[in-house]
């Protein structure tokens, strides 16, 4: 009897809304989980606004916040925020996770410059194909990848994690 009343109020739903008299078709759901969810976001977009809520915190040679910042050190802190384990080397992170050519580079992927010696000895996390936010001697701020004399010319590389 069940299955015959639940076919049957199946039926009524798509017939009507066809015809446009019955209720709106409901979300496509998932019985063990409920209404079926977009994918969830990579978890680098939860380092890129981690990253993000520090625009304005100083910079510190060695400090990994929550106040003060190196380079190194803000990807370390917003990458752990995203449940990523990062060490502190600049050099280091450089080693993860795989190349992305530069015409490829996507929000959260980790860019680097060589701004402070040969290699990279600046790294950020790009907020988008041609911005970053890093620690820099002025503190946490948000700056451009490649359309800008300093940083396009200091540009080394770019890793993606996910």
């Amino acid at each position: 009897m069940k299955a015959t009343t639940t076919a049957a109020l199946a039926a009524m739903v798509l017939v009507g809304s066809m015809t446009g008299a019955g209720p709106a078709a409901a979300a496509p759901t998932d019985a063990s989980a409920g209404p079926i969810a977009a994918a969830a976001p990579p978890a680098t977009a939860a380092a890129v606004s981690a990253a993000l809520s520090k625009v304005g915190a100083s910079y510190a040679s060695g400090a990994t916040g929550p106040d003060a910042f190196d380079c190194s050190g803000l990807t370390m802190w917003a990458l752990a925020r995203a449940g990523i384990a990062a060490p502190h080397s600049s050099y280091a992170q450089y080693a993860m996770g795989r190349a992305v050519a530069r015409s490829d580079i996507q929000r959260g992927d980790l860019v680097f410059f060589d701004s402070f010696g040969a290699g990279a000895s600046h790294v950020g996390l790009a907020t988008s194909a041609t911005t970053a936010v890093s620690a820099t001697n002025h503190g946490v701020m948000t700056h451009p990848i490649f359309d800008d004399p300093y940083w396009g010319g200091h540009y080394v590389g770019a890793r993606r994690l996910r």
